[in-house]
């Protein structure tokens, strides 16, 4: 092969050639040291006030406050009794003079304030954030290296940029923030909190799968047990989680699991309605818990009941279920069914127990459904117990759910007066759908939605 050829041949083939390194090892090498930590003054003085009016008579004047006065300025921006920020012209008076002083300690001091307040919802964010962008290339250290690696001096952008940069390396975002170098920046300091609504809504938009996003959300909040970081976001945290799969329902394993998240984080969404009252995906939740009570019940049930009989009623109640005419349901179990449950479910799930007392001995293994349905409840015994059907939940004797504890008599309805219609139903001849088309008939009245036996046939 003449040489030209054979130079040509090598040119193309990459694994022949030799690529000058696009950084110098001694560049990389310093860029690999960080910044000393700079620690950030969390707290504002206690003559705040006083600081404020002094500097506010300064700028009137036209003159530069005292130098020990222009460090705690910061803190006069969105604190106190008369802050800068409700008057933008001296605020700017302000801005000014810090860009025209260059002071770093300035600069320093005026970060911190804006890391810690972060206010987005003050029209003077931006304005304070445009000032030690312009300031931050004339200084070195961390603040510097942090809006050059971030933008965090860019008010809009910051939040989602460290908010990618810490989901990427498994961080807070202070906890990001302070292996930057800024070294004492609380973890529920408004920049924080402004990263972590953001990262929310990152995992949010992200496809993935349900249980790497139940990952992902445990992993954004933490350690901490109850609650959400930061509280006022605690919506973004169930509908980050919930939303995504709003439309598909996650499979039975990782929906306990999401469900036993929710739930040691926020509580019951159908006894605690307060606390989820930020969040859109409540419905969603309250479905799938609809639909864990009831197959807490099938299933738990399913492992002492005879095959032949319960088939049936599982074959009919989700039907039922299916057909989305359950608006709320709860189980009460006895200390066997609650220990089956307990091995069984993933996680704490809610459920109610027997207490003693009523006329109804509670066996070994005794359950009961509790459904709401259309303005009526039902209550569905297992073993030998009849189904009881209440056609007003207001009617005085009904149950009401989500009870701590029941007697036998609480859910087992009485004969009919004048007033309120009130049923109960054996369940015979279930191979021959009797006491199933009495339930759907009863369904019916109570919903207007009529159960085919299709629907329930066992095949």
């Amino acid at each position: 092969m003449p040489l030209k050829a054979a130079l040509e041949d090598l040119r193309t083939f990459r694994s022949f050639r030799f690529d000058a390194p696009k950084q110098l090892a001694t560049e990389a090498a310093a860029s690999a040291i960080r910044p000393p930590t700079e620690s950030v003054e969390v707290r504002a003085p206690p003559d705040l006030d006083e600081i404020a009016e002094r500097i506010r008579r300064a700028l009137i004047a036209g003159l530069s406050p005292y130098s020990s006065d222009m460090l705690r300025a910061p803190w006069c921006v969105w604190d106190g009794v008369s802050p800068l920020a409700d008057e933008p012209e001296l605020l700017d008076r302000y801005l000014r003079l810090v860009e025209a002083l260059s002071r770093k300690s300035h600069f320093r001091r005026l970060a911190g304030a804006y890391a810690v307040r972060f206010p987005e919802d003050s029209k003077t964010l931006q304005a304070v954030a445009e000032c030690l962008a312009r300031l931050a290339p004339k200084f070195t250290g961390a603040w510097s290296a942090a809006h050059q690696s971030f933008r965090i001096f860019d008010a809009a952008e910051a939040p989602a940029r460290v908010a990618s940069a810490a989901i990427v390396r498994q961080l807070s975002p202070s906890e990001l923030l302070s292996i930057e170098g800024i070294g004492n920046l609380a973890a529920e300091a408004g920049l924080a909190e402004a990263a972590f609504a953001a990262g929310l809504r990152h995992i949010a938009a992200a496809e993935m799968q349900p249980a790497h996003r139940l990952e992902a959300v445990s992993s954004w909040c933490g350690k901490r047990k109850g609650g959400a970081p930061f509280e006022r976001h605690r919506g973004l945290v169930a509908d980050a989680l919930v939303l995504p799969h709003a439309g598909n329902m996650p499979e039975k394993p990782i929906r306990d699991r999401m469900l036993a998240f929710l739930l040691g984080k926020f509580g019951d969404p159908r006894t605690r309605q307060a606390k989820w009252s930020p969040m859109n995906c409540t419905n969603v939740v309250k479905r799938w818990l609809i639909e864990q009570s009831l197959r807490q019940f099938l299933d738990v049930v399913d492992e002492i009941a005879l095959e032949r009989h319960w088939k049936y009623r599982r074959a009919f109640w989700t039907s039922v279920y299916d057909r989305n005419l359950i608006s709320d349901a709860c189980v009460i179990f006895d200390r066997a069914g609650a220990a089956r449950a307990r091995r069984m479910f993933d996680g704490e799930t809610p459920y109610s127990i027997w207490s003693k007392g009523g006329s109804k001995p509670i066996e070994r293994g005794h359950s009961c459904l509790l459904l709401r349905i259309g303005n009526g409840l039902v209550a569905e015994w297992s073993h030998n117990g009849r189904c009881n059907i209440w056609h007003d939940a207001q009617d005085p004797s009904a149950p009401e759910l989500h009870s701590e504890s029941y007697m036998s008599n609480d859910v087992m309805a009485p004969a009919s007066d004048r007033r309120w219609t009130r049923r109960a139903y054996n369940h015979v001849a279930p191979d021959g759908y009797s006491w199933q088309s009495k339930v759907a008939d009863e369904i019916f009245a109570l919903t207007n939605t009529r159960i085919m036996q299709s629907e329930y046939t066992v095949r």
